[in-house]
């Protein structure tokens, strides 16, 4: 509830409210690493807030990147959660099984594939991203074998399909074409590679970086195919038996991989009543806020401002993603402080056998730039400065260097005239450098008098010195002058800070009620697949005087059927449980203070 000009309590929602709404003080759409990142972030700043997450997706939360070791069999399925099971409800934080389909920016929900409503105080949008498809004129896109590889069902469907593969076609230039390549090779596939484009990753590698890889690729047993297009896909019976390119050539093949790029999901910015500003991704500042107030956006559906470029564009990495989430939970519950800019663009992965790094625009040519090259010790690296800064840093080889001390030295516009050689010749120690920088401005500060240097006070008071005989413990029973307490110093309430070291996974911040014992999710077997969610979700309350209470189905735990029986598949299920515990005076309170701050700062 809002409180106008007189004082007087106004309702939350604006315009037509439906007849049968639910409310959550954070609302997220999407359980990505962004969401769920988000949302844990969220419950350490504010232990008592209600945190909703609202999904289509009929699995946990997985680790993205680790897909790829998925598909060569280096991981099973249980390894790709990315937070330990149960996670969620030991956070509280609640699942609901359904699509969004609307946003009413002005009342404050969102409505539900099955007409139902959804409120919200603060509302994240980390939808993510989709693949995008082959031409929809191409003739054969639909046959059997035609795949894309983006979600966890993807590989899946491919695992169950390569034992009668003998050769494959993959489509596309980028980093994800070359890991389906050499996963492909593992499982002894011939596979025929096909890039639009004369090189690999033309917006990333130059001719000679790109031809490095290219080469280790051939040299695996790959045929790679540059300047070729796929002109139509030829089958029979309804299934993949070949394709046909640009120059007139059949390629006969059982299985056709599209890795032709991601795009992001932007479909509610569409059906939002309020513009929400959208271009190759939802648009937004700094501190992830879009155009319409109360609305967030992080993952990869999230657009942000390239320092080096002016544009606004996607960051599809794993790390990113994490960092985002983290920044959007913070900003939910009222903490701007945590705001700090995301800096250049940078992506690591590994292509073939090689490490490849980018940071900043390596291949850009802004006035007043130069490029050093080098190609020692088994590796590649090209360098952008502009003075003494370095402004683009590109890296291949079988080791790759600390790719976010580069950054922040790109970020931070740090001199490199004293390290360039070592940059160069890839025997760079990033951090230890920025050690010494700290300290010499630590220093530069102290002498220069902006920073006063630390000095000791005289002593105005004589304590009893403690004889070297005697330990220096405190004694457990109280000594008889202390018998008076002290006076206690005024002390101010503070929460616990956002993390801001490497790790991927949020530390907790303790809870004001005791963590339910985190659920174990079942075992899984190789030849069981995961259903599509087809359970009934329990009926969202009727809003009534009592108030409301979240009825969303969380994360149950394992079930299992009698001996020998099989364990439930790997998915979200639909048992009601219970979303929240009334509430006690204190909780009530501590929630009415936190959303009266909340509305403070609007």
């Amino acid at each position: 509830m809002r409180q106008d000009h007189a004082g007087h309590r106004a309702p939350l929602f604006k315009g037509s409210e439906p007849p049968s709404i639910d409310r959550a003080d954070i609302v997220i759409v999407g359980n990505g690493i962004a969401g769920l990142t988000a949302a844990i972030q969220a419950r350490s700043f504010e232990p008592d807030a209600r945190i909703v997450i609202i999904t289509d997706q009929n699995h946990p939360t997985i680790n993205t990147p680790a897909l790829k070791q998925f598909a060569v069999g280096k991981l099973t399925r249980e390894q790709l959660l990315a937070y330990p099971p149960g996670t969620e409800r030991q956070e509280r934080i609640h699942l609901i099984h359904a699509r969004v389909e609307k946003i009413n920016a002005q009342g404050k929900f969102v409505t539900l594939a099955n007409g139902s409503a959804f409120g919200y105080g603060s509302l994240l949008l980390a939808t993510g991203s989709t693949p995008t498809a082959l031409p929809a004129h191409l003739p054969g896109r639909d046959f059997d074998g035609v795949l894309t590889l983006h979600r966890l069902q993807d590989y899946l469907d491919l695992r169950r399909r390569l034992p009668e593969v003998e050769e494959a076609v993959v489509i596309g230039g980028g980093a994800h074409a070359c890991e389906t390549v050499m996963c492909l090779l593992h499982w002894g596939i011939h596979v025929h590679w096909l890039i639009r484009s004369a090189g690999l990753l033309p917006r990333m590698l130059d001719e000679t970086a790109s031809e490095m890889v290219l080469e280790r690729i051939r040299q695996a047993g790959a045929s790679v195919y540059t300047s070729t297009e796929v002109v139509g896909i030829v089958g029979r019976m309804g299934s993949v038996i070949g394709v046909v390119t640009n120059h007139q050539q059949f390629i006969p093949c059982q299985l056709v991989v599209a890795c032709t790029g991601t795009k992001p999901v932007t479909d509610l910015a569409k059906h939002c009543d309020l513009p929400l500003k959208h271009e190759n991704g939802i648009l937004v500042d700094d501190h992830l806020r879009s155009s319409v107030r109360d609305i967030y956006v992080a993952g990869d559906v999230a657009a942000l401002k390239n320092p080096l470029t002016g544009r606004y564009e996607p960051r599809a990495q794993w790390y990113a993603a994490v960092e985002q989430g983290r920044l959007a939970g913070a900003m939910m519950t009222g903490h701007r402080e945590a705001a700090r800019p995301f800096g250049v663009p940078w992506h690591a992965t590994h292509l073939g056998d090689l490490s490849m790094l980018y940071v900043g625009n390596p291949l850009q040519s802004p006035p007043g730039s130069y490029v050093l090259t080098d190609t020692s010790r088994g590796g590649y690296r090209r360098l952008l400065l502009q003075g003494e800064r370095l402004i683009g840093y590109l890296s291949l080889g079988p080791m790759q260097p600390d790719s976010l001390a580069i950054k922040r030295i790109i970020d931070e516009e740090l001199p490199v005239r004293d390290i360039l050689k070592g940059l160069l010749k890839g025997e760079f120690d990033a951090r230890q450098y920025l050690s010494r920088r700290r300290t010499y401005s630590a220093q530069d500060l102290v002498t220069s008098g902006r920073l006063a240097s630390v000095k000791p006070s005289p002593i105005q008071h004589q304590y009893q010195q403690t004889p070297e005989s005697i330990p220096a413990v405190r004694s457990s029973e109280p000594a008889a002058e202390a018998a008076q307490p002290a006076p206690r110093l005024p002390t101010t309430e503070q929460l616990p800070p956002i993390s801001t070291g490497p790790s991927l996974v949020p530390q907790r911040a303790p809870t004001s009620q005791p963590a339910a014992s985190a659920p174990r999710y079942p075992i899984l077997r190789e030849e069981e697949e995961i259903s599509p969610f087809t359970g009934s979700l329990p009926a969202l309350p009727e809003h009534g005087q009592g108030g409301t209470r979240l009825n969303s189905g969380s994360l149950p735990a394992s079930q299992e059927q009698g001996q020998g029986g099989r364990r439930n598949l790997w998915a979200y299920s639909d048992p009601a449980l219970p979303a929240f515990s009334r509430r006690s005076p204190a909780q009530t309170q501590h929630v009415r203070s936190y959303r009266e701050r909340q509305e403070g700062g609007r």
